[in-house]
């Protein structure tokens, strides 16, 4: 298992482009990487939300985390989703990665119904004790319907297995960066894109997004200008990202999403097997958008 340190920068969740089959596209996935690590990222996540860990067919699932721990080959640090609704569901997703040389697996809590907080921790110390992997807390609770709380987390950080959270919840790191007793190997990782400024400037320094994969050149100037303490400057490229992520929402993410990825020459399915592609008009726009943010030349 590989032992690269999670340093200060962004991390995208990596998307996944399938054909028509629903198997994945290769060379897309290389590319995307690859636009990744040239842009600067400091990690990925494979198979998290927006690689759509939740509908991906399960003889694929061991089939992609393989393609992207080989792409990546140790170039960074990688974090693959095993979420599921039960211990034993999510282990067996653990099962099906082998031995591959990751950092960990991410997990949200079991999805189908509101957990107690009680289930909650138990759900998490048991899947601690259980994983051959270190396992991250990914709190979700838009999906989840249960916000991690300051004692969840605290109780949890005393499993070692457990090495770090994903969490949009700005009050709940900021409690976890003034407790003197926070474990050195606990990485927070931020992903409200909305405040990412805002997160830089207070010292939270990994972030975590899927825009970062449709938007290679303003997520490297982003942080480039946060390497020179340029708040302007960062700034002015999330704002770029936050239009492009706008624009998504408009009519429909995922499908949104697959096309930009095809403008920045990655092509597949990003969305769901059940979805449309979006209209013709929006196709234009997101086109425009992405040039006059720097995305296309």
């Amino acid at each position: 298992m590989s032992n690269l340190q999670m340093k200060d920068g962004f991390y995208p969740a990596l998307g996944t482009p399938t054909d028509a089959n629903g198997r994945l596209v290769v060379s897309s996935y290389g590319n995307e990487i690859d636009l990744m690590i040239a842009a600067g990222a400091q990690g990925m996540l494979c198979m998290g939300s927006m690689g759509r860990m939740e509908s991906i067919r399960d003889r694929e699932y061991p089939l992609i985390a393989k393609a992207c721990c080989e792409i990546t080959s140790k170039r960074t640090p990688l974090m693959v989703g095993v979420m599921d609704c039960s211990v034993s569901r999510v282990l067996d997703r653990i099962q099906a990665l082998g031995k591959m040389d990751i950092e960990g697996v991410v997990a949200t809590l079991p999805f189908y119904y509101r957990l107690s907080e009680r289930n909650a921790v138990n759900f998490f110390t048991l899947l601690a004790k259980s994983s051959s992997y270190p396992v991250y807390i990914y709190d979700l609770p838009s999906v989840t319907q249960l916000p991690f709380t300051e004692n969840m987390l605290f109780t949890l950080m005393k499993q070692p297995n457990i090495k770090g959270i994903k969490t949009a919840n700005l009050q709940l790191i900021s409690i976890l960066m003034r407790n003197p007793e926070r474990r050195e190997d606990f990485s927070i990782f931020y992903s409200g894109l909305d405040l990412f400024d805002i997160a830089i400037r207070s010292g939270i320094s990994k972030n975590l997004d899927g825009m970062f994969t449709c938007t290679p050149y303003n997520s490297k100037m982003m942080y480039a200008s946060a390497a020179v303490q340029d708040n302007a400057g960062v700034s002015e490229h999330l704002n770029n990202i936050l239009k492009l992520r706008n624009l998504f929402l408009k009519e429909d993410l995922f499908q949104a999403y697959s096309y930009a990825m095809g403008l920045l020459g990655c092509p597949g399915d990003y969305h769901t097997d059940f979805c449309s592609p979006v209209s013709d008009t929006a196709k234009e726009e997101l086109y425009s958008c992405m040039k006059e943010i720097g995305e296309l030349k």
